[in-house]
């Protein structure tokens, strides 16, 4: 347990371990499950067996050059509103990463449906890849709704919880590529706060204080986040709808020509909303993307 100005109420940090997503999970649906609240979390110096979304591997070195971290929500909000949670998730994170990279050729923004990226000043400057041009990915989100077996049977979709013992609950996911070389990075859309130039070259002492500083920066913008969230009961729309235009004004995908390779079969369109599934404008009509892996096509001048 740690105290004083910590966002969280638990913090677990290991040296290794497969991924914090699936020890999480083991914990919820045990007999441990009462000792990981809301806003509890454990972290990893370096992961093993790390899944990003679809399943998909991700192997982190072994120097503490990322933040790896799973954090535990008991919302009280609807069911059926917890589709928001990585988009505020994705926030949080592009959120407490916009200071460091003030003053450089680069913007934070998000990417639907759960990553944060960097976008260059100057297109130009960087190498395009395909389906990314210029953007780089910096740090992913994955949100995971735990229901242990033979639990009784939850609330109605749309209704709120009561206390956080009645509430859903959720393991969110946190990576952030924080010290690696460009070298170290697994494909070439990807990028880390060190390539950004907003973290020094080297390692040791300095790098572990900045992933240390990026943890309780995501920490604290979460635990505000969600409180809006919550207030908002769970509809980011509601009220002044302020929630909804920071998530759509931090989100780079809209106003965007898309391709998304949904379960269904692949649509591309002009992404105009979100609400929380990427809706696309085709030549058909407005259609909602819920599940995918999205890129950019490039629109011939």
């Amino acid at each position: 347990m740690i105290s004083g100005g910590s966002p969280f109420s638990r913090l677990d940090t290991v040296p290794v371990t497969g991924s914090t997503q699936d020890d999480l999970r083991a914990a919820l649906t045990g007999p441990e499950r009462a000792s990981w609240p809301h806003l509890s979390a454990l972290r990893a110096l370096a992961q093993t067996a790390g899944r990003g979304r679809s399943g998909r591997a991700w192997v982190t070195p072994d120097d503490g050059g990322a933040l790896l971290v799973s954090v535990v929500l008991r919302p009280l909000v609807p069911v059926e509103r917890l589709a928001w949670l990585p988009l505020l998730g994705g926030l949080a994170v592009r959120d407490a990463l916009v200071p460091l990279v003030e003053g450089l050729p680069w913007q934070v923004g998000t990417k639907w449906p759960n990553d944060v990226v960097a976008l260059p000043d100057d297109p130009a400057a960087v190498p395009a890849v395909p389906g990314w041009d210029g953007t780089r990915k910096i740090a992913g989100v994955l949100s995971e709704l735990v229901t242990p077996e033979g639990a009784p049977r939850g609330l109605a979709p749309d209704a709120v919880p009561a206390d956080r013992d009645e509430a859903p609950m959720v393991i969110l996911g946190v990576g952030v590529n924080i010290g690696q070389e460009a070298e170290d990075l697994p494909v070439a859309w990807a990028g880390s706060l060190r390539t950004l130039g907003a973290v020094d070259a080297g390692g040791g002492a300095a790098r572990t204080d900045v992933v240390e500083a990026v943890l309780m920066a995501i920490g604290h913008r979460l635990v505000r986040l969600i409180g809006q969230w919550e207030e908002a009961g769970g509809d980011v729309d509601s009220g002044d709808g302020e929630l909804g235009r920071r998530l759509r004004g931090a989100l780079t995908t809209l106003g965007k020509k898309v391709s998304a390779q949904a379960p269904d079969g692949e649509v591309s369109g002009l992404a105009v909303d979100v609400t929380p599934a990427l809706v696309l404008r085709t030549e058909d009509g407005d259609t909602e993307v819920r599940a995918g892996d999205v890129t950019l096509v490039r629109v011939e001048s």
